[in-house]
């Protein structure tokens, strides 16, 4: 008799399950589907634990006027994969699960999507409850309704912009809305590069792809001209800028508008753009406790070099910084506890993060999931690696040839 593979035998089981479930929620999920075709879900997930990411929804299969299978195109490739809904563990559309798979029985609980869901779950609540014990509320997690609601505000936002900026075209990803007057061809890679970048905080933070971070979706406002862009900040949203390319405004109620000008160097400006948007990200994980500045632009500086690969903006500002820190032997006043850190620090900050990551990237998470749940940096530091912040100095100046680096007095 030949035996299943291991794989086969997953996908089996699920189907036997569903098949027990009966058809009434299959006929109900035909109507649902039905007003996502030719548009992206948010997440398709089989029971093997495989996540298909923001698929296009090409058509769905159905018998006797119930859904039997999908028909999708993954993200960034031009086939069609049909997928059995036997094999289908949970759909997301809109924000919202529009299907998920019976769970009851030992059978499925073994299956290594749901296992994955589970630890994940388990994860949150366990970091909810040390936020209790810290006096720190995490973001609130919102419904489908309030989602889209959200989302909806932004695009009034926006349509008010354009009655100031009329060239403004708007175009959006899963994640983003963006307003812009850069041809759209121009903006095509950049955009594709938030894409990215939001993508690879997921997988370093540990966060299921595909699951909603932002209060409805990250709002980008990118200008050709540094005029319209000064315009923007002081006449609308009351900052200045200051000379600066770009600026993520992270509010405290959730929302995360990011405003810059394109300038004159492509590389740069998507390094800007994904830098940029890291704050908002970083603003919108588990929290709005905020991390130390140094750590919020190394991950700024790191995640940019990992994304816009063509850039040696963070190269250059590593080298200045080490060239300081020969001259001077220290990181320079204030690193670890300034508002915001000097530019020759950025260099440092980029060089630290990516030592920490470069050792342990789940430890990273770690210490910054900690951080987020409110425990002081140097306990999160020590819990997570080890050491204290001195010691922190100490490897950091090792690894770039200075062995007595120290931090300046205060």
């Amino acid at each position: 008799m030949r035996r299943l593979t291991r794989g086969a035998r997953l996908v089996a089981t699920a189907w036997l399950v569903t098949l027990l479930a009966g058809p009434a929620w299959a006929d109900a999920l035909a109507g649902k589907l039905a007003a996502y075709v030719g548009t992206a879900l948010d997440v398709v997930e089989l029971g093997t634990g495989r996540r298909f990411v923001r698929p296009t929804l090409v058509g769905v299969v159905t018998r006797s006027e119930a859904v039997t299978g999908l028909r999708i195109r993954p993200e960034g490739q031009s086939a069609v994969t049909t997928l059995s809904l036997s094999a289908i563990a949970k759909i997301v559309a809109g924000r919202e699960t529009v299907h998920e798979a019976e769970t009851t029985g030992k059978a499925f609980a073994k299956l290594r999507g749901r296992r994955a869901s589970e630890a994940y779950d388990r994860q949150l609540e366990e970091s909810l409850a040390r936020m209790q014990a810290n006096g720190i509320a995490p973001w609130p997690r919102l419904s489908a309704e309030e989602h889209a609601a959200e989302v909806r505000a932004l695009e009034a936002f926006v349509a008010d912009l354009r009655r100031r900026f009329p060239r403004l075209q708007v175009s959006e990803t899963h994640e983003f809305l963006v307003a812009s007057d850069i041809p759209a061809a121009q903006l095509a890679p950049f955009v594709a590069d938030l894409d990215t970048m939001h993508d690879f905080l997921c997988t370093l933070y540990g966060i299921p792809t595909g699951e909603p971070l932002w209060k409805g979706k990250c709002l980008v406002v990118a200008f050709l001209d540094e005029a319209d862009y000064a315009a923007l900040e002081e006449g609308v949203l009351k900052s200045g800028m200051q000379g600066t390319h770009g600026i993520c405004h992270q509010g405290s109620d959730g929302r995360v508008v990011m405003a810059c000008h394109r300038g004159t160097d492509p590389a740069a400006f998507a390094h800007m753009l994904v830098h940029e948007t890291s704050h908002g990200f970083n603003h919108r994980w588990m929290s709005p406790q905020r991390l130390p500045n140094w750590l919020n632009e190394g991950i700024a500086e790191w995640v940019g070099t990992r994304v816009v690969k063509n850039c040696d903006q963070v190269p250059r500002k590593e080298a200045r910084a080490i060239a300081f820190m020969r001259s001077q032997g220290t990181l320079g006043p204030g690193f670890f506890t300034a508002a915001n850190i000097q530019p020759v620090q950025y260099g440092m900050a980029s060089g630290m993060v990516r030592m920490l990551i470069s050792r342990d990237a789940r430890k990273f998470a770690e210490l910054v999931r900690g951080i987020k749940e409110g425990t002081p940096v140097e306990e999160a530091l020590q819990k997570t690696f080890g050491g204290s912040l001195d010691d922190l100095v100490k490897a950091y100046g090792a690894t770039v040839g200075v062995p007595h680096l120290s931090r300046a007095a205060e």
